[in-house]
């Protein structure tokens, strides 16, 4: 599935990683609690070009109002319900990728890219790199794991290493999701909670994204071309089962129908809609939703399957991605039950005192600490944006940071952290496909999440000595 949340539970050492409804479940627990113990409190709120914003200095106490313990699994309901629109367009999105995938098309595209780049390994893995890093700015994320076999077979087949292989498949998708421009997960999910215009400040998401880009196209194939020069270097040596029946010749003989020309070309047309039609036509989760389910069926009629197919296709893929959706709707229970029982200015009220006390570019900096630290439990992008952002958004208010700021914060630090943490159920999955053993992994990929850690801080710096906006 595309969506991260949806990870397994994992045996780490002893310890077993609760499943991620477990924590969500907790942290609802907990916000119950907190209404019995937390003084209530509140902010006035100012309406500011069209929109309620929080009064910095009108924080006050008011009468406690516990929340009942039945009525917080009612919150699940009602943040089920709050939403919908987010989910649907999920839903929707990876629904009619999934008949994309069904068709073929993706499968001969990558056949075609081999074969357009005639042997030359460095510019066939870019080519690869940037067909997966594309996607991954969208929200794919586990779509990738099957096409790992292919990528091990095609590095081992240059004189390469199964880390290279590995990398051309997971690293730009891991590297693309995590500050991806048009990202349904994350980037939508947050700027939705946090009242901010679907997909805006895209010029500024976009450049720094491109850093982040040329950095890891470098890292990987740089190691490659090592490798290639120099065995020895390799840290994971040149064999590997699931690579074994991958015929990288018949797969570069494959030729695209018309068909599949057709849908790859529906694919580009409903994939640059997604990006200009929230600047253009001020469109928001519904209308990018209805976008993909009219792709989507479209692409089923071209591709040549019946109406049951299509359904069939997108029922699958609406299952697969059930439990990292509604991780949405039930974190957004969280904040329903803070709100509810008055606390939630208090949380952001307490918060703000120390933050405060330093210059706000250290503010933003600690709420990229702080939502890194939180991914590890919470492993779940858009329901850790469901937790956090209602209280990181008017919290930005309080401490003289722009909302969009916020937002960058809490993407950078769910995003980059699921390249190291063990908690990343997708991460298993990519390096168990690859026989590669975690620490074998973690020490090669460290000095790369590093790096995309500092350019993130230094892109959050820019955003918070820019304002960036709109708000």
């Amino acid at each position: 599935m595309s969506n991260k949340a949806q990870s397994p539970e994992i045996e780490t050492k002893g310890f077993r990683v609760p499943h991620v409804w477990a924590i969500i479940l907790l942290c609802l627990i907990m916000a119950g609690i907190m209404t019995y113990i937390v003084p209530a409190g509140v902010y006035d709120r100012v309406e500011v070009a069209g929109r309620q914003v929080i009064d910095p200095a009108t924080f006050h106490f008011v009468e406690p109002s516990p929340v009942t313990p039945f009525n917080w699994f009612v919150c699940i309901i009602d943040g089920l319900t709050a939403s919908m629109a987010i989910m649907s367009m999920i839903w929707f999105t990876i629904a009619a990728t999934d008949v994309y995938t069904e068709s073929g098309t993706l499968h001969k595209m990558v056949g075609w890219i081999i074969k357009v780049c005639r042997g030359n390994y460095l510019l066939v893995m870019g080519a690869l790199m940037a067909f997966f890093a594309v996607r991954g700015a969208m929200g794919a994320f586990e779509l990738h794991i099957p096409f790992v076999p292919m990528t091990i077979a095609l590095a081992l087949a240059c004189g390469c290493d199964v880390m290279t292989g590995l990398a051309i498949a997971m690293i730009p998708t891991f590297a693309a999701f995590a500050y991806g421009p048009i990202n349904v997960y994350t980037v939508a999910v947050a700027q939705g909670i946090a009242g901010l215009p679907v997909y805006s400040a895209m010029t500024f998401r976009v450049a720094v994204w491109l850093v982040m880009m040329v950095v890891t196209f470098w890292f990987v194939l740089r190691y490659a071309a090592k490798v290639k020069a120099d065995p020895s270097a390799s840290v994971t040596g040149f064999t590997n089962p699931s690579a074994a029946d991958i015929d990288i010749a018949a797969l570069q003989k494959e030729k695209m129908t018309g068909r599949q020309k057709l849908l790859m070309i529906m694919l580009l047309a409903t994939i640059g809609l997604q990006m200009v039609g929230p600047m253009l036509w001020k469109w928001s989760f519904a209308e990018i939703g209805a976008l993909w389910l009219i792709s989507g069926i479209i692409a089923g009629i071209v591709a040549g399957f019946n109406n049951e197919r299509i359904c069939e296709i997108m029922g699958k893929a609406c299952a697969g991605v059930f439990v990292g959706v509604i991780c949405i709707g039930f974190a957004r229970a969280v904040s329903v039950v803070l709100t509810k029982g008055n606390i939630l200015d208090s949380v952001i009220y307490g918060l703000s005192i120390p933050l405060k006390q330093i210059p706000s570019s250290l503010s933003a900096l600690g709420m990229l600490v702080i939502q890194s630290i939180i991914n590890f439990f919470i492993p779940s992008g858009s329901g850790q944006a469901a937790v956090t952002m209602p209280i990181m958004a008017p919290l930005a208010d309080v401490v003289g940071l722009t909302r969009q700021t916020a937002v960058m914060a809490f993407q950078l630090g769910d995003g980059l952290t699921n390249m190291v943490i063990p908690t990343m159920g997708a991460l298993v999955v990519y390096i168990g496909v690859a026989k590669v053993p975690f620490s074998t992994y973690f020490k090669w990929v460290l000095p790369l999440y590093a790096m995309l850690m500092g350019i993130g801080a230094v892109g959050l710096l820019i955003a918070t000595f820019t304002k960036l906006g709109p708000f």
